[in-house]
């Protein structure tokens, strides 16, 4: 079955990366969870997608020159429609413990990806794993990254842990490392799934949004993909399956 992933949690409708996201991803039945993560100036796991929080809060800087402190003063609403920002005034920039403390109750799969391919967070590899081995509860784990020696890395800690590449246009370098690093997937934009070097590998592909699209997605019996629409996605789904 072609797994469903929430991207940055229901993004379509709540404020990205938020727990509203996540829990509204979780009641839509969404298989998964797609988040980001990135550490704050005094090391701390947050869950962000931007290297700055200056178009998803009422901030301006970057995540690392900010204390968790500091970042979980800001409101992270401003990034949504701005007609309804109101409704999400006061939700912060969560850590990643705070989400996996509540997700930790669902059974879900949890896909993190670390953000380190404009700034390399010395140690967030080891960070994101000892709190995901610690707060699992009933989550699963996918592990993610543009950067493939953030993937090395999280290999050389654990040899158990699933590990996907995510590519832009150019998916030749991931390929490459697919067996070195014993990728679980490759995750592609939508517009490039069928190239030829893919034809045997498992895809979980970014971002699928239009109804045309996630029933192209479900015919092809994709692995996964991502969307800011989980609740539509889950729809289409239960139609095809009755």
């Amino acid at each position: 079955m072609t797994e469903i992933f929430a991207h940055r949690g229901s993004k379509g409708l709540y404020p990205e990366n938020t727990m509203p996201a996540f829990l509204a991803a979780v009641k839509a039945g969404a298989d998964g969870i797609e988040l980001d993560v990135q550490l704050t100036k005094d090391g701390i796991p947050v869950v962000i997608h931007d290297e700055t929080v200056n178009r998803t809060t009422n901030g301006s800087g970057l995540v690392k020159d900010f204390t968790l402190r500091e970042i979980q003063k800001l409101d992270a609403h401003q990034g949504y429609k701005k007609h309804l920002r109101a409704l999400f005034k006061k939700t912060k920039i969560p850590t990643l413990e705070e989400v996996l403390v509540v997700l930790g109750r669902y059974p879900l799969i949890l896909n993190i990806e670390l953000k380190t391919d404009a700034y390399d967070y010395p140690g967030i590899e080891e960070k994101v794993l000892e709190l995901c081995e610690k707060w699992a509860g009933r989550l699963t784990f996918l592990f993610c990254s543009f950067n493939l020696e953030t993937l090395a890395r999280l290999r050389a800690l654990d040899d158990t842990i699933k590990l996907s590449a995510i590519t832009k246009l150019d998916v030749e370098e991931a390929m490459a490392q697919f067996a070195n690093l014993q990728l679980d997937s490759i995750n592609p934009p939508y517009t490039i799934r069928n190239q030829e070097v893919l034809a045997n590998v498992a895809t979980r592909c970014w971002t699928a949004n239009k109804v045309s699209q996630m029933e192209t997605l479900f015919d092809e019996n994709v692995r996964g993909f991502m969307t800011d629409f989980p609740e539509k996605a889950v729809e289409i789904r239960r139609g095809r399956n009755k």
